[in-house]
């Protein structure tokens, strides 16, 4: 190895000491998106979140439910089994447990209720989704709603999505704190020539990371179709911000500059990146598409999702390729340097780490 990369290595191995990557310990103390709604119903079902894998199901009176998916017994999974009323019946053994996880009864042995059972995770549904706590059950009571105002809001449509990602969730917030890369990655969806060379106002207060941008352009068709605007001058300033672990919000803001008049109501998308990893390497990817105009038109809306849906998966793309390159670079020789436009997932990888160091501390403690 050249001296030239030995040094340029041992800056990035100091550098990195300080910020998440994909083998950092997952942030449980977070409410993340397990589902969308109709994804769950009176039937057993189950998904690896942050490693662990969950039992989903609906109780006769519509409310949903998760719970452990390995019966303590032998291991064996609980979505193998049958939903009888609102019990769990183990496929294996025929242990039955209660929406609550506790164990009610245990074939050949007399009495009811006993002193065990799964583990029963504390949910929200709203706003399309089924929201998912995997950390402290008490600390799930300080935490408030995730859900935006806006998300579910009569005055605004709502459409949503999924794609499983090979790569990890720290990459995917990193890539939608930088946007510049809509002019190269999502050139043919929703990225302009001008994007990645506007300025941009970086904010950073606490844990609120933001970014935003102003681009003068004629807009891609997925906004200008919609709104009417096809071919004309506008102003399109879009924002970017870190949440939480758990979800991303990107806003557009729209300014028709050849026919002001048609700006008056103000078009703005909305959209929520809802990342909730799997394992250290792979994640959930949801994501609602919300809008203020044409609010009520079924055909904006499924052409607006098929086209964010196109670019989402350009993402998933682009992360499975660099997933790939870090699961195969040679270790003694592994670096990357930043640029400018990296400072807000710096900043959000930093966060990420001391997030997840204080549970380890609190966990330890």
């Amino acid at each position: 190895m050249s001296g030239r990369v030995t040094a340029q290595k041992k800056r990035y191995e100091i550098s990195r000491r300080s910020v998440a990557d994909a083998q950092t310990p997952f942030v449980r103390n977070c409410w993340y998106v397990a589902a969308r709604s109709e994804e769950i119903g009176q039937s057993l079902s189950s998904r690896l979140l942050l490693g662990e894998s969950v039992l989903f199901f609906r109780r006769e009176d519509g409310t949903a439910v998760a719970l452990s998916n390995r019966c303590p017994h032998r291991s064996y999974p609980l979505d193998k089994g049958r939903l009888e009323g609102d019990d769990v019946v183990c496929g294996y053994h025929g242990l039955r447990y209660g929406s609550d996880g506790l164990c009610k009864a245990i074939p050949g042995r007399s009495g009811g209720a006993t002193a065990f059972g799964v583990k029963s995770y504390p949910l929200i549904e709203a706003g399309s989704f089924i929201w998912i706590w995997m950390g402290d059950p008490e600390a799930a009571e300080q935490v408030p709603s995730p859900v935006p105002e806006w998300l579910g809001h009569p005055d605004w449509s709502v459409e949503t999505g999924y794609l499983h990602v090979d790569g990890s969730y720290v990459h995917m917030h990193e890539n939608l704190l930088d946007l510049s890369h809509l002019s190269y990655l999502h050139a043919s969806s929703f990225g302009t020539p001008e994007y990645a060379a506007a300025p941009t106002e970086v904010s950073i207060e606490d844990d609120d990371i933001q970014v935003w941008r102003h681009v003068e352009c004629v807009l891609p068709d997925l906004y200008a179709v919609p709104l009417g605007w096809r071919g004309e001058r506008a102003m399109r300033r879009s924002g970017s911000q870190f949440v939480s672990p758990a979800l991303h919000v990107n806003t557009g803001l729209f300014e028709n500059l050849d026919r002001p008049d048609a700006s008056v109501r103000r078009p703005t998308v909305k959209v929520a990146q809802l990342l909730t990893p799997e394992t250290q390497t792979t994640m959930h990817y949801f994501y609602a598409l919300c809008r203020n105009f044409a609010v009520d038109d079924a055909a904006v809306g499924a052409g607006m999702i098929a086209g964010m849906t196109k670019a989402f998966q350009e993402d998933q793309a682009a992360m499975a390729e660099i997933s790939a390159q870090h699961a195969t670079a040679r270790s003694d020789e592994f670096y990357e340097f930043d640029i400018p436009t990296d400072r807000a997932g710096l900043e959000m990888r930093r966060l990420l780490k001391e997030m997840a160091d204080e549970e380890m501390r609190s966990a330890n403690a």
